[in-house]
């Protein structure tokens, strides 16, 4: 059960990451400016409401839509993305997407700034701890050690430092 559970997590992290390197075919499609507008509007919309069932839609279905355009290249921390995404903790699964989003979300906002890697990874994992912030004032039980420990860092203005040194 447990290895479903994980191959559940995996594969769609692995079908992004994959996606976002391999070759596409025309027939997937280039996105549209509106398309990206709309991911970034999903990924703040989700910064506030990331237990809202609606919006968890639309960050599922924009996830999807990301993964299967083929203009669209997201390189991803791998040390963020898998402790994100390995985190023993209820809404892991959002706390990851929206990882992903927000780094898609910097680069379509940031057009200027696509080789700045540190720029994008500090501008998601904010985004991540937005998201950890809403969902601990619906569900103020619903700690997690990980993102505690990077609320702390982002408080005490090491936030980026610490980023810099688990991406390089």
């Amino acid at each position: 059960m447990q290895s479903r559970r994980v191959a559940w997590v995996w594969f769609p992290m692995l079908c992004f990451l994959f996606g976002a390197i391999t070759p596409r075919t025309a027939a997937q499609g280039t996105s549209t400016p509106e398309e990206r507008a709309q991911w970034v509007e999903i990924t703040h919309k989700l910064e506030s409401s990331p237990l809202d069932d609606s919006v968890n839609k639309q960050g599922e279905s924009a996830l999807k839509q990301v993964s299967d355009a083929h203009d669209i290249h997201v390189p991803l921390c791998p040390s963020l993305l898998s402790e994100f995404n390995g985190m023993k903790y209820s809404y892991s699964h959002q706390i990851t997407r929206q990882y992903m989003l927000a780094s898609t979300a910097f680069l379509i906002e940031n057009p200027d700034k696509t080789s700045d890697l540190g720029a994008m990874n500090l501008a998601a994992v904010e985004s991540v701890l937005k998201t950890y912030n809403a969902i601990l004032q619906q569900k103020p039980e619903a700690k997690s050690k990980t993102l505690d420990d990077l609320l702390k860092k982002q408080s005490q203005g090491k936030l980026n430092d610490s980023i810099q040194k688990q991406c390089h």
